[in-house]
């Protein structure tokens, strides 16, 4: 009996041992009682590359003061690369602040929507389609018939197709303003001209130049 109380009063010791924290376990009473102790920690290691930080943009850079207007005409611009230049300016990437997820962008304004070009036959094949979200909702229409109706929709719909999906990319889809016809609204704000180069404004070729003198199809060779 004598031989089980001590077996128990010993585990009691050993658990209420077990919850102390270091330093704070007294002195023990007998040389079989060993005091808790923890393990050294792992030292904190080194900055790798103290020299580079991340940057992020300021709300200086963001702010709605530092950031340009500007006027795109449509007259004559293929859809596709105009659009693809005009997402490039919202997202800010022509600026070294660019920050992806940032708002580091500009305002771009696009006037005589209704005079963008396409190439081929796109015009009469490239189909827009819309849901009223009722069964039997679906509407489709041609690009000329959307020209026609409403040509601000065919800017819209390209540039925002080449945005993030996401609340990131609706908010810079706002940064965008489409009008038809040469006018606009925003002239208190002084928006500079901005132009395209390249095949961004090359007027669209079907007609194949055979220049061979071999050939007997060529209008060189039929001249001669």
């Amino acid at each position: 009996m004598r031989g089980l109380r001590s077996a128990v009063l010993c585990a009691t010791c050993c658990v209420a041992q077990a919850y102390v924290l270091p330093g704070a376990v007294p002195a023990p009473r007998a040389a079989s009682v060993s005091a808790v102790r923890m393990e050294a920690g792992v030292e904190s290691l080194p900055l790798m590359m103290p020299g580079q930080k991340s940057w992020m943009p300021k709300s200086v850079d963001t702010a709605l003061s530092a950031k340009k207007w500007y006027v795109v005409d449509a007259n004559g611009m293929r859809l596709g690369r105009m659009s693809s230049e005009i997402a490039k300016i919202l997202l800010g990437k022509h600026k070294p602040t660019y920050t992806p997820g940032a708002d580091t962008g500009d305002y771009v304004i696009v006037v005589n929507a209704e005079k963008v070009m396409v190439t081929g036959k796109k015009a009469s094949q490239k189909l827009y389609r819309r849901h009223s979200g009722r069964p039997g909702g679906m509407k489709i229409e041609s690009f000329e018939e959307l020209q026609e109706r409403i040509p601000e929709r065919i800017v819209e719909k390209a540039v925002k197709g080449m945005l993030p999906k996401n609340s990131y990319g609706r908010e810079l889809f706002r940064h965008l303003k489409v009008f038809k016809g040469p006018e606009h609204e925003h002239e208190s704000q002084q928006p500079e001209p901005l132009t395209f180069s390249g095949l961004t404004v090359t007027p669209d070729s079907q007609v194949l130049e055979l220049e061979d003198p071999d050939d007997p199809t060529c209008a060189t060779f039929m001249g001669a």
